[in-house]
């Protein structure tokens, strides 16, 4: 199920009634909000109904079990003085770490079964022929991927760790907890929460019993759906047959440029439009969950790309994944190691294709070239420079990384390697006259860019007038704020394409 189709809506409608009327009655909200959430993910597919009850219960109980070892350390309050540990500090570590191994390795290990299987059956039989058997043509064509499995195994992950770490307690309850790792907005693709931003509020006592900031709740929803509807499937119309073919001799010649530039697009407002109807659902039901995006496509380095672009990823990789392999802080050899382990790490969790290895790869080595770059002499001078050389010195730095970026997404496109090979030729290898026409010159495109740009300039005036406390002229600016919430629904639904509306794009991850 996904938020533009018709039957979310309803499941939407129905619940978010039903918890009008039962908010403040605690067990019956956390009961109907689990149970609109197994039904979202279970819709026309209860077969995957059992893979994520069992990771809750595995992460459930293995925190649990963490818990109680942190509380057999503990000491006994009453009388200081004489407070012993239940536990050494030695045995601790010893028996959490062993439940946390187990937590993390079932995760891990069902993860990259369902994502991982054909790809590395594959690439053995190429490696080893003769030793392992032929594939067969077509052996996982029926094969399917869990969607939403590597977003729900993150958040399992990151609160086993924390819960491991005692920087969260284990929750008690086996259906709050899987309320919080379960709860239809965040569920399918993030964005990837921890415990302090969801399960916390989850506890008893401080179940939200009001929806909060309802007007930014409905911005956001109707930005998403004008995100999804009109500017990311009107795009992927205009440059899907062209990265169908991009190996053909029907696009020979063609400049492939334009048709990279687009996609970048296209992967921004797709992934950023379900993201701001996540974050748009939860406010309605009392949650606020952090930003996944932050205007990626104007930074100025890879480095800083990844504090724009999927943000909460991001911080995983960082937290869970950097740091514990030392981050930054056993020498710059090690530093970069890290850096290219922990991209190479995240391209691999995008899918089961080396393809997305050297997306991960190509960003690890944009981000080692950017510490080193850093480093030298050349880039303080550019930096401390002001006027129009600092304008300039910008422009060159956006544009420079926008490219690098472009680089990658040709690889993260288009998963055959000499596919992708040939989409970056084809950035320089063309042929003039071919170069200022084809689908990416589609007028529909171009008009559905400038109507998003229209309307977000349109609701940054009006927020501005509406800002106007007291005013006359601050009544009426919130007046157009909800003149333009309401125009970008009904812009999302009479000028998106006709025909079958595409997936999501991270729902294959």
């Amino acid at each position: 199920m996904s938020f533009e189709q018709k039957p979310f809506l309803i499941l939407f409608a129905v619940v978010f009634v039903a918890w009008l009327v039962l908010r403040r009655r605690e067990h019956a909200s956390v009961a109907l909000l689990l149970a609109a959430s197994l039904v979202f993910y279970a819709f026309n597919h209860w077969f995957l109904l059992p893979i994520l009850l069992a990771y809750c219960v595995v992460n459930w109980v293995v925190a649990g079990r963490i818990n109680s070892k942190h509380e057999a350390r503990s000491t006994n309050v009453d009388k200081p003085e004489t407070r012993t540990p239940l536990v050494s500090d030695f045995e601790f570590r010893i028996s959490s770490l062993l439940w946390l191994w187990l937590g993390v390795g079932f995760n891990l290990v069902v993860l990259c079964y369902y994502k991982y299987t054909p790809l590395l059956v594959q690439s053995l039989a190429d490696a080893l022929p003769g030793v392992v058997p032929t594939v067969p043509a077509g052996a996982f064509e029926k094969w399917s991927i869990p969607y939403g499995i590597s977003f729900y195994a993150f958040t399992g992950i990151a609160y086993m760790v924390d819960v491991y770490r005692g920087t969260t307690p284990a929750e008690p309850s086996f259906w709050r907890y899987t309320l919080s790792a379960a709860f239809f907005p965040h569920l399918v693709a993030g964005p990837i929460l921890r415990p302090n931003e969801f399960l916390d509020r989850v506890r008893p006592g401080h179940l939200p019993t009001e929806p909060e900031a309802p007007g930014e709740a409905v911005w956001l929803i109707a930005r998403g759906f004008f995100k999804k509807l009109v500017v990311a499937d009107r795009i992927g119309l205009a440059i899907d047959p062209f990265f169908a073919h991009v190996g053909d001799p029907t696009t020979a010649g063609v400049w492939a440029l334009p048709y990279v530039w687009l996609y970048a697009l296209q992967i921004y407002f797709d992934f950023s439009a379900y993201t701001d109807m996540a974050r748009g659902f939860g406010l309605l039901f009392g949650y606020r969950w952090p930003e996944n995006f932050n205007a990626p496509y104007l930074a100025t380095s890879v480095t800083e790309f990844w504090r724009r672009w999927h943000m909460t990823l991001s911080r995983f990789l960082r937290d869970y994944v950097y740091v514990s392999l030392g981050g930054n802080r056993k020498g710059r050899v090690r530093t970069h190691l890290n850096l290219m382990l922990t991209m190479l790490l995240g391209g691999l969790w995008h899918g089961a294709n080396w393809s997305f290895l050297v997306w991960g790869g190509l960003h690890g080595a944009f981000l080692i070239l950017h510490k080193l770059w850093s480093g030298t002499r050349l880039a303080t001078w550019l930096g401390e420079r002001s006027g129009a050389a600092r304008v300039l010195w910008h422009a060159v730095a956006l544009a420079v990384t926008f490219h690098c970026v472009c680089l990658a997404w040709c690889f993260f496109r288009l998963t055959a390697f000499a596919d992708s090979v040939a989409c970056v030729r084809k950035w320089v290898d063309c042929d003039p006259a071919k170069m200022w026409g084809g689908p990416w010159c589609d007028p529909a495109v171009w008009l559905a860019l400038g109507l998003y740009v229209a309307l977000m300039s349109a609701a940054e005036a009006c927020g501005r007038l509406a800002n106007r406390a007291g005013d006359a002229r601050g009544a009426f600016g919130a007046g157009m704020v909800w003149g333009v919430r309401v125009a970008a629904l009904a812009l999302a639904v009479l000028v998106s394409p006709s025909g079958a509306k595409s997936p999501f794009i991270y729902f294959q991850f």
